[in-house]
């Protein structure tokens, strides 16, 4: 696989991020766990809210709108892209 270095640079930085977020839910799982087992009255919608969650992504008001210079911009530099496929024998 030939990657440019920009390219190569926003892989690396999507790794780290993917980490981050995984370290991210693993901390939120702890706490989850650790209320569950130390709560008198244990409850399932303060560890999450599944009702809650549905209504925000139903919810269209809370989305941005995409900026069409950006998408002029990407659709420009996509423009000439083709993706080239070889049989190895």
């Amino acid at each position: 696989m030939d990657l440019t270095l920009v390219e190569y640079e926003a892989a690396l930085r999507g790794m780290q991020l993917r980490t981050i977020d995984q370290y991210e839910l693993m901390a939120k799982s702890a706490m989850a766990q650790r209320y569950a087992q130390h709560a008198k009255r244990a409850n399932e919608r303060k560890i999450f809210d599944k009702n809650r969650a549905l209504r925000s992504l139903n919810h269209h008001g809370n989305q941005n709108k995409p900026d069409k210079r950006m998408l002029q911009q990407a659709s420009k530099a996509l423009n000439d892209y083709q993706v080239n496929f070889t049989l190895e024998k």
